[in-house]
């Protein structure tokens, strides 16, 4: 597990304060993570892509190219994690339930591409 997850998972079990803000900062550690596992699983689809592409353009190559799930999950998790990300000060902040479940996912992900890895080996 990476050290992003392991800060959020800190936050998420209360081993750090818990508070509106740290909550918040445990959902950009989440989608940072998640977005490295897709940037690694777009690689081993494609290629390294050495170039800025946008998080929307490597979700429709693992759309068009993954056979296994992982782009129907990385996609969900990834818009609730953006939508989590994102403060407006008409919505609550999320859920420690919702970002457990969000963690659920991400770690799922990169097991799911630690198996894809293997197999390909």
């Amino acid at each position: 597990m990476t050290g992003e997850m392991e800060y959020a998972r800190a936050i998420l079990d209360g081993e750090e304060a818990v508070t509106p803000r740290r909550i918040r900062i445990a959902a950009f550690l989440l989608r940072q993570a998640l977005e490295a596992e897709i940037d690694a699983y777009c690689e081993l689809l494609v290629a390294a892509m050495p170039f800025p592409v946008r998080m929307r353009s490597r979700l429709a190559v693992l759309h068009a190219l993954d056979r296994t799930g992982f782009n129907r999950s990385a996609e969900y998790a990834w818009n609730a994690l953006s939508r989590a990300c994102h403060h407006h000060a008409y919505e609550l902040s999320p859920t420690i339930s919702e970002l457990r479940h969000l963690h659920s996912k991400v770690v799922a992900l990169a097991a799911l591409r630690a198996e894809t890895v293997a197999a390909r080996r």
